[in-house]
């Protein structure tokens, strides 16, 4: 009798602890979903940064004769972030060129690497969009990443192509993340004309020994400007900087750059100079709007 009742006690007591266990587990299970929909709801700054950067393969343009596939994101050492990008042609007899016309975050035009490929017949090619990271901003900054891209028969004359628009959200389509620039304490203002405002966010040496120089400019036309950079200097020394950027009406620009092939360390640059030459994309025939020279300290 007395080992019945020891028994049927000790089942009891057992049942209990894993009703306890299974509310315990269950309340754990809850309170994850709920950071997890907090996290995904994007609603205030202190939810946003619970939000999680992602970028999954997806079918990003989906032609008939071509498409383009977003396949992986990462990281080259601490200078440098990339998107790998395939280029897809489903043609049997075309070759198509594919040319990176812009890529904005959340509305501001950003430096890449660019891409300009031709893929021949029933190919596919894989290439890697490369930015440098800096103080100021990264890809994770960015809620709306937003592409354009020229497609063409490589065979045909002075066409432009079909332009094929589209975004990569890493927090979610409709999520509350967005980047809003504010200059931090390294912002060293360059200009503020007519044409445009800009200033220096970063001077820094990359991994590979190139120094490079961020810049943000913001249009203040009603006109679509190309921004040229072909003269530069360090200490003194002639170094090119040939750079193209194009801004839209009102729009802002992250800019880069690049001094390569250094044989100098950082701490014995004093001086970098440079040139921002404007002019209208629609009227280029006349003349540059401002073409001027300047100079900073890393």
């Amino acid at each position: 009798m007395k080992r019945r009742t020891a028994l049927a006690l000790a089942c009891i007591l057992a049942l209990s602890l894993t009703a306890c266990g299974g509310k315990k587990a269950a309340k754990e299970s809850a309170e994850t979903t709920e950071m997890t929909e907090t996290a995904e709801s994007g609603a205030g700054t202190e939810k946003q940064v619970k939000a999680e950067f992602r970028i999954t393969p997806f079918q990003a343009v989906d032609k008939e004769d071509y498409g383009v596939k977003v396949v992986n994101y990462g990281n080259v050492g601490e200078d440098q972030e990339y998107l790998q990008l395939s280029l897809q042609n489903k043609s049997e007899d075309k070759s198509y060129v594919f040319v990176l016309l812009n890529l904005e975050g959340d509305g501001i035009v950003l430096t890449t690497s660019g891409i300009s490929e031709t893929v021949e017949p029933g190919q596919e090619k894989q290439v890697n969009l490369i930015f440098q990271k800096n103080s100021t901003y990264s890809l994770k900054s960015f809620g709306d990443l937003t592409f354009r891209f020229a497609i063409r028969d490589s065979n045909a004359q002075n066409q432009k192509g079909e332009t094929d628009v589209f975004h990569i959200y890493p927090y979610g389509e409709n999520k509350e993340v967005s980047y809003v620039f504010a200059p931090n304490d390294s912002y060293k203002p360059l200009d503020d004309n007519e044409i445009f405002e800009a200033g220096v966010t970063e001077c820094k040496q990359d991994q590979f020994g190139n120094e490079n120089v961020f810049f943000y400019l913001r249009n203040k036309t009603n006109k679509r400007l190309s921004i040229n950079s072909e003269k530069g200097s360090v200490n003194g020394q002639t170094r090119s900087t040939t750079q193209y950027f194009e801004v839209g009406p009102g729009q802002s620009l992250f800019g880069v750059l690049t001094y390569q092939d250094l044989t100098m360390p950082e701490a014995e640059i004093k001086e970098l100079q440079f040139n921002l030459r404007a002019q209208d994309v629609d009227n280029l025939a006349g003349g540059p709007l401002l073409d001027k020279t300047y100079t900073v300290t890393p």
